[in-house]
């Protein structure tokens, strides 16, 4: 059971990688290559479903998704636009949190300030 969960860990997280790159370098691909993982991967379908779809066999479906992903990968390695956009968004995070921080403890030394009214 551990393993199953590991596992359906590990393919989701490689579904989010390949959709994320999907996102960034779509336009890069040929219609074809577009349908191809559009179908298999948004549809959620197998290959055998996919290839009923899409009209051709399951071994060319298997065939182009694969090159599909080979292409996402090899243009995510030359242009980095997806690594380096996570970096930055998680640098954006920590200086959210930070000006936050920085806000609240402003707040406190204000509070701080206030003269106390006495009657």
């Amino acid at each position: 059971m551990i393993d199953s969960a590991n596992n359906d860990s590990e393919i989701l997280k490689r579904r989010l990688h390949f959709n994320l790159l999907y996102d960034f370098y779509s336009p890069l691909l040929t219609a074809r290559q577009r349908k191809v993982y559009e179908t298999l991967c948004f549809s959620d379908l197998t290959l055998s479903e996919a290839a009923e779809v899409l009209g051709i066999s399951r071994q060319a479906v298997y065939i182009l998704a694969r090159n599909v992903m080979n292409k996402l990968e090899g243009i995510e390695k030359d242009l980095c636009f997806a690594v380096n956009t996570r970096h930055l968004e998680e640098k954006i995070k920590k200086l959210e949190s930070e000006n936050e921080s920085l806000r609240e403890k402003l707040r406190e030394k204000e509070e701080d300030k206030q003269p106390c009214l006495t009657h």
